[in-house]
């Protein structure tokens, strides 16, 4: 029976992949099989091959590299003394310092391996020579040190290329990102890479996560970047689109890196204006803005039946999250919203129907700053305020990292870096509560006109209300009886500022918050007779005393507005107490 040989092939670089490498390097394995009538190991479990490994650094050799699956394989006995390990030269085997390279070379052929180079058909094993054994150092110490000068040249090179791109601007070759080409000299976009990348960034800033966007732009048949050593599928998936998203080169910017202990690092400053902006500010943030709320909130499936209430709701009672649930399947079936301890046993709090949730919805948004959602002008505010956040964001990673790094390596350049971010956190911190003060002052007059252009039907109506209430940072603790009475405490940056009640078919709003008693008025819901009893019974309740009060207090029909005030007085003094012990 034939010894087995097992052919080990590797290549350092994709670009080694397109060319005739691995062609061969396994011609040479199956020829020298048939010259010595060796058995070629065939299965795919015996096949190594190691592509884009290094072997200067060892990477070959780690814990997903193929040579150290044979390695483990003699070691556990499953290649037998006396197998052939065929490799094309020494230095595919190994290009690291000869003390380390050595130890892997010497530990094979005491344990029976028969190591041939196929280049110059020398076989070494256990019983090799002295001197056949001190010819091998001698190739793997050439090998070793072609690699390293071979990499130092590289590198004087790229650090050269670096320096012209600070001072000259002068472009890196044709190394650039996969929408941009080197045309002439100079770095032209691609323009149906560009169509797509804003794509993307239109379908981000809607909502869609970027695993929706992927499959959405493999159903549209879309090009992926790139090419198919990169990507063997040849289809858009979740890290190419996040890693575009996020891809700071859209904006011109060119990082320059270099490796600290293996590990890729930013080397100073990006370089503005290096390459052609493809995306503006604007949008780049209002992306990274939305990723960053998805992050914190992680929004499951999304279709039209996006939930609203995603992110923004608690319970009354013991203030865990409220989740949908399905009771059932259409007609006779609903959906409910219920607290996540209710589900366990441990808070009684009931079942919130949703369509009587979203009914409250809209008044909700009907008293807070909701005009970006059907009006430009807000909406153009909400636009820069979430590029601010989108900045802020960026600037806050940026300054958690080089904290982390300055603690790591201390230096005055990360010091400067660090009082200079910070500095920049504090200017955008500055920034947004000016934004957000500009629109607190969009009021709606007109809940009518509001309700005919609100979109809570689309998916990206109901995503942008979500977000919207999410910016804001308002919360809904939500409470359902067994009576059918569902309550509904509605506060803004942890600001209680108003409560609102369904019973049947009527909606109790209550509130002493003297702004929204303002709000109400302007919006037709009640009188200033009205608003200076509440204002009054305000001061009776800060008093300690309600004798009088509720007999006072008059019922109000806003039937033109498709929503009813409750009609007794009392009733809202009960809302105040039953929905107000969370």
């Amino acid at each position: 029976m034939p010894s087995k040989a097992y052919s080990y092939i590797r290549f350092s670089s994709p670009e080694q992949a397109k060319g005739d490498s691995y062609r061969r390097q396994r011609a040479l394995a199956e020829s020298y099989c048939q010259t010595n009538g060796l058995e070629l190991a065939a299965a795919k479990e015996y096949t190594f091959l190691d592509k884009g490994k290094s072997a200067f650094s060892g990477r070959h050799l780690d814990d997903e590299g193929q040579l150290r699956r044979f390695l483990d394989l003699v070691e556990n006995g499953t290649i037998e003394r006396g197998s052939y390990l065929l490799v094309e030269s020494l230095d595919r085997l190994s290009r690291e310092a000869v003390i380390t390279a050595l130890g892997a070379f010497l530990a094979l052929l005491n344990k029976g391996i028969r190591i041939v180079t196929l280049s110059d058909n020398q076989t070494y094993t256990d019983e090799s020579s002295d001197m056949q054994i001190i010819i091998s150092i001698m190739h793997m110490s050439r090998a070793h040190s072609e690699s390293s000068i071979k990499g130092q040249r590289v590198s004087a090179a790229w650090e050269q290329k670096k320096s012209l791109a600070r001072s000259e601007r002068k472009p890196l070759g044709k190394a650039c990102p996969y929408w941009l080409e080197l045309v002439e000299g100079q770095y032209q976009p691609i323009q149906t890479r560009v169509k797509t990348i804003l794509l993307i960034f239109d379908l981000a800033i809607q909502g869609y996560g970027q695993g929706m966007i992927s499959r959405m732009l493999n159903e549209r048949g879309i090009p992926v970047f790139g090419s198919r050593n990169r990507n063997h599928a040849g289809a858009w998936g979740n890290s190419s689109v996040s890693k575009l998203l996020c891809n700071r080169a859209l904006l011109g910017e060119y990082q320059p890196t270099h490796i600290v202990d293996g590990k890729r690092v930013d080397d100073g400053q990006p370089v503005i204006n290096f390459f052609p902006i493809v995306i503006d500010e604007m949008t780049f943030y209002q992306a990274q803005a939305v990723r960053a709320e998805r992050r914190v909130s992680k929004p499951g499936r999304q279709s039209k039946q996006f939930n609203v209430f995603q992110g923004v709701t608690k319970c009354s009672k013991c203030g865990d999250a409220m989740h949908l649930v399905n009771k059932g399947r259409p007609p006779k079936g609903h959906t409910y919203l219920q607290c996540h301890s209710a589900r366990k046993g441990v808070c009684d709090n009931g079942y919130v129907r949703l369509e009587r949730a979203e009914y409250v919805f809209k008044e909700v948004l009907a008293k807070i700053d909701s005009l970006s959602l059907v009006q430009t002008s807000a909406g153009q505010t909400t636009k820069e305020l979430s590029v601010i956040r989108g900045k802020l964001q960026t600037v806050s990673d940026r300054l958690t990292a080089s904290v982390r790094l300055l603690t790591e390596t201390p230096s005055s350049a990360l010091a400067t870096l660090v009082q200079n971010l910070e500095r920049e956190q504090t200017e955008l911190s500055a920034n947004e509560h000016q934004l957000k003060e500009t629109l607190a002052v969009n009021q709606i007059v007109s809940k009518a006109d509001f309700f005919d252009q609100l979109d809570l039907i689309s998916f990206e109506g109901r995503h942008a209300a979500n977000s919207l209430l999410k910016r804001l940072g308002v919360l809904i603790h939500m409470r359902s009886s067994a009576s059918d009475l569902q309550g509904y405490r509605v506060s803004v940056e942890g600001a209680l500022q108003f409560e609102l009640c369904h019973f049947r078919t009527a909606v109790g709003i209550y509130t002493t918050n003297a702004g929204m008693l303002d709000l109400q008025m302007l919006q037709g819901e009640i009188s200033e007779e009205y608003r200076e009893q509440i204002r009054s019974l305000t001061a009776r309740v800060s008093d300690g005393s309600l004798t009088g009060v509720a007999d006072r207090l008059k019922s109000i029909d806003l039937s033109r507005t498709k929503i009813k005030i409750t009609t007794s007085a009392e009733q809202l003094l009960n809302l105040k107490r039953t929905t107000s012990d969370s």
